[in-house]
């Protein structure tokens, strides 16, 4: 089994796109969280399940895309990865960030 570690900003990212959606419908916020999680956990099986993240060209980060959120993670060892964020997939990436 895969160990699946969450960064504090990851889960900031999380907790800001529930509320965003909340605002026009809780309904589809909860429907949104409960799709990235569920992504989340299709990582666990296989680790390599996201694509690499074009901006980083590195093969340690990768990412899923759920809706028009894209998960980003990090692949630390063949048992643990991190996530690193999820963002809107219209938002610009800060590459530093990820280096």
């Amino acid at each position: 089994m895969v160990e699946i570690v969450w960064t504090v900003r990851s889960y900031e990212h999380l907790h800001e796109i529930g509320e965003y959606i909340a605002k026009d419908s809780p309904f589809q916020a909860k429907r949104v969280i409960q799709s990235i999680i569920k992504a989340i956990k299709r990582i666990e099986s296989n680790i390599r399940i996201g694509h690499i993240i074009p901006e980083i060209q590195n093969d340690s980060y990768r990412e899923l895309r759920v809706f028009s959120y894209r998960i980003l993670y990090k692949i630390i060892t063949e048992n643990k990865i991190a996530i690193i964020g999820i963002v809107h997939s219209k938002r610009l990436l800060d590459t530093d960030t990820f280096q």
